[in-house]
């Protein structure tokens, strides 16, 4: 018994002699996804899959660096314009609506009436 108490005192004690975790970069999210938008072999194979064959795991990476990366997204509009239309991918017609009513002061009736449109597409 009285070993089992010295085993489990030990570990007690062994396990809180860890050094706390080091931070192994300084890089924010959004560099690490400026880095993938400048990295041209990535950006054209995900251009290619989305847009060739409709690869939805591709374009959530393409919106995730473009959301991040430029910290704008409306040069991803092309993209989810073609996966909305093209492949019928609902979250790409919400993408469309997203994007088109961003700046909704700035929304005339034609475009707005077009966003609704993909938002009742995307459902």
């Amino acid at each position: 018994m009285k070993r089992l108490i010295i085993i489990i005192i030990i570990s007690v004690i062994s396990c809180n002699n860890k050094e706390p975790l080091k931070l192994i970069s300084d890089n924010n999210s959004a560099t690490y996804f400026r880095e993938k938008l400048f990295n041209k072999k990535l950006m054209d194979s995900l251009n290619y899959l989305v847009l060739s064959k409709g690869d939805t795991l591709a374009y959530n990476e393409l919106k995730g660096i473009h959301y991040i990366g430029e910290q704008k997204f409306t040069g991803f509009l092309y993209y989810a314009l073609i996966m909305s239309n093209k492949y019928n991918y609902k979250v790409a017609s919400f993408d469309v609506y997203d994007i088109l009513t961003t700046e909704k002061k700035f929304l005339d009736i034609k475009t707005k009436k077009m966003a609704n449109e993909y938002l009742l597409k995307s459902k």
